[in-house]
């Protein structure tokens, strides 16, 4: 039996991570779905439909979905040390409609509830509706250069990292800082002792320090290594929903 050379090693190594960490992700979202399952049927299911709780029930649920599938994939066809490049771009561009999906789900939960914050004011309506459009067409327009315009390794790792994606990182900050200065805008309402204040401010303020904080890491990281895994696109939307 031969040995392995160092680049094969290397590959079954990754692929060992991608196992654990996929499994793990999706153990943990089962764990929180079964701790907060008592509190998502007093605060969702027995309220009245809205527009906030039917987006939240969709970015719960969408989300321990794909994660299913990606254990599934990475237990099963993707397991092997020889991926057709054309399957790599399929799992990709899977991944990233479904991260993207995800976080436009998060983002509308926030703006509705800035919205709200404003009492429905005209000018931020269209601001937040701006936005929000703005960021779909950025990421419909650059997701599938990101991702079929690049090469795959026989593991479906990227080779190299699209230029596209510096983009695509500043128009998440954009949208996102925005949405933060919105938020601050209105911290002195704190004081009021309002709950969609505090909830706003407290959810606002994570999904920033998320969001810029993943994208200030994996970004610089993929460009250094000329590298992007699959697991980890939807892994990152997933810790984002977490928070």
């Amino acid at each position: 039996m031969r040995s392995l050379t160092p680049g094969e090693d290397s590959m079954l190594e990754s692929l060992r991570i991608r196992k654990w960490s996929t499994v793990a992700t999706l153990a943990f979202l089962l764990y929180e779905h079964t701790i907060t399952f008592r509190e998502e049927v007093s605060h969702i299911w027995r309220r009245p439909v809205t527009a906030v709780r039917a987006t939240f029930m969709f970015s719960r649920y969408f989300t321990l979905i794909v994660q299913t599938v990606n254990v599934y994939l990475v237990l099963g066809p993707f397991s092997a040390t020889t991926i057709a490049e054309s399957t790599c771009k399929k799992w990709f561009l899977f991944q990233i409609t479904a991260a993207c999906a995800l976080m436009t789900a998060l983002d509308l939960i926030l703006m509705l509830m800035i919205y709200a914050l404003y009492r429905k004011n005209k000018r931020i309506g269209i601001l937040l509706t701006t936005l929000f459009f703005a960021q779909i067409i950025v990421e419909s327009a650059l997701s599938p250069k990101a991702v079929l315009d690049v090469s795959y390794d026989p593991i479906c790792d990227t080779t190299e990292t699209h230029s596209v994606t510096i983009y695509f990182c500043m128009s998440v900050w954009i949208t996102h800082i925005s949405l933060a200065a919105l938020t601050g805008f209105k911290k002195d309402l704190l004081a009021l002792g309002a709950p969609v204040v505090k909830r706003v401010i407290r959810d606002g303020t994570w999904i920033l320090v998320v969001v810029c904080s993943l994208f200030a890491t994996i970004v610089p990281y993929s460009f250094a290594h000329q590298v992007s895994q699959g697991h980890v696109v939807f892994g990152c939307a997933t810790l984002v929903a977490l928070t």
